[in-house]
């Protein structure tokens, strides 16, 4: 079939038809979609009084740089991981020791080399000491002295640090005193100075010569980092404004540039913490550090590598403990380090 083609108006009959349907609009009308629907204008617009109060008060949180630092960090598996593991550790550390039975640190030559069994869980040692409470107090000094080295290192570094970096006069001084230390291995350094004190001072306590040789000169790479960040923020507006005002400087340093510092301060004590437990081990494994017959991983692992051979499990017990200790504050440290990343939070 054919279509039908549609009949087409002239131009004149199509002006007609639009002045018609011009004519007949009411200006005055609501435009109606539905016939069935008819506006209201009066309800269109309700009048709220002006509270000047309630205009002044913001109804959203205010921004804060340290809670969205922390939401991206509980945000973060590696977080949750670290933070579980480290609770746990600290638990066996605390609680392990206090249920020692009687008798199990005690010289026992017959119950020497004895491989782990019902009894004695990880073994015992060549003197016949059970391994298993013996790595966790072990664990327990051994931490404690690396909490206590950090500390130091990080609070002294922190204070030349801002020295460094703000007193540009001292500049020569520390970059020559860094370039000195620097260039020679910290492990060497360690070495060399427990050595020195253990014949100057022998009246020292072993544990106090052994902080003051692992932070004698540790200080200087955590003032490197703080003064490099010094160097960036020390020309921004508001630390100039405060030059020119005439602050002092110990005010400027503690107000405007260690609150700014402090994520990376924390973040770096997090990574110092698991290098000290690794320096305390190593200086006692070579015979630098503890001695052998003190409860610390790195006396356990110098006792136990004499019989590795024979009896690896004296070294393998204290030498996890130590691994895992080190791997959860490094694991917690990059989950910091990363949850401070100003480009989360924008």
């Amino acid at each position: 079939m054919k279509k039908e083609n549609p009949q087409k108006l002239t131009k004149l009959e199509a002006s007609q038809v639009m002045d018609e349907i011009k004519n007949n609009i009411n200006p005055n009308e609501p435009v109606i979609n539905d016939p069935k629907e008819v506006v209201n204008e009066d309800e269109l617009f309700v009048l709220v009084d002006l509270d000047v109060l309630k205009s002044e008060q913001i109804k959203s949180e205010p921004y804060s740089y340290f809670k969205s630092v922390f939401a991206a960090f509980l945000r973060k598996p590696s977080a949750w991981i670290a933070m579980i593991s480290l609770l746990i550790l600290v638990l066996c550390i605390i609680i392990i020791p206090m249920f020692t039975p009687e008798g199990f640190f005690d010289f026992n030559i017959a119950n020497k080399n004895i491989r782990p069994n019902d009894v004695h869980l990880w073994g015992t040692d060549p003197v016949g000491r059970d391994l298993f409470f013996m790595v966790w107090t072990g664990a327990r000094k051994s931490l404690v002295l690396a909490l206590i080295n950090s500390a130091i290192v990080v609070f002294v570094g922190t204070i030349f640090g801002l020295i460094w970096g703000y007193f540009r006069r001292l500049d020569f001084l520390f970059v020559e005193i860094y370039n000195l230390i620097i260039n020679i291995p910290s492990l060497l350094i360690y070495m060399l100075l427990s050595y020195i004190f253990s014949f100057t001072f022998p009246e020292i306590p072993t544990d106090i010569r052994l902080i003051i040789s692992l932070t004698l000169l540790g200080w200087i790479g955590m003032a490197r980092l703080v003064r490099n960040y010094v160097l960036i923020i020390s020309n921004r507006e508001y630390n100039i404004a405060s030059k020119t005002l005439g602050t002092p400087g110990k005010r400027i340093m503690t107000k405007n540039l260690l609150p700014y510092l402090l994520g990376i301060i924390i973040t770096e004590t997090s990574l110092i913490i698991p290098g000290m437990i690794s320096s305390e081990v190593t200086l006692s494994y070579f015979g630098l550090g503890l001695p052998s017959s003190s409860v610390s991983i790195g006396a356990l692992l110098d006792l136990g590598r004499t019989n590795f051979v024979l009896y690896p499990f004296q070294l393998l017990a204290p030498a996890g403990v130590m691994a895992a200790i080190i791997f959860v504050f490094f694991l917690l440290g990059m989950s910091i380090s990363d949850a401070l990343d100003p480009k989360k939070h924008r």
